[in-house]
């Protein structure tokens, strides 16, 4: 196996990775977390997933806290009425 192919193989694998980490943040390698954290600006969901993201980041180094999870009970909606 060439260098170009171990290469193109190590990019598969982190991109694989990064998609299996969206959604169980807490089990990512921080190699894939960090995949996660450089896709922020493609979309509203891949913002959602960088934020989780980070804060599984921040609780295994100890410099992010997180003390409370939003709820989407209390988020207001625009069609109650």
């Amino acid at each position: 196996m060439t260098a170009a192919e171990r290469k193109r193989a190590q990019r598969q694998r982190d991109s694989c990775a990064a998609i299996d980490a969206i959604g169980d943040e807490e089990n990512a390698p921080l190699r894939a977390l960090l995949t996660i954290l450089g896709r922020v600006e493609a979309s509203e969901p891949a913002r959602h997933a960088a934020q989780r993201a980070w804060s599984e980041i921040g609780r295994r180094y100890g410099f992010v806290s997180v003390t409370e999870e939003p709820s989407i009970e209390e988020t207001p909606s625009r069609y109650k009425e």
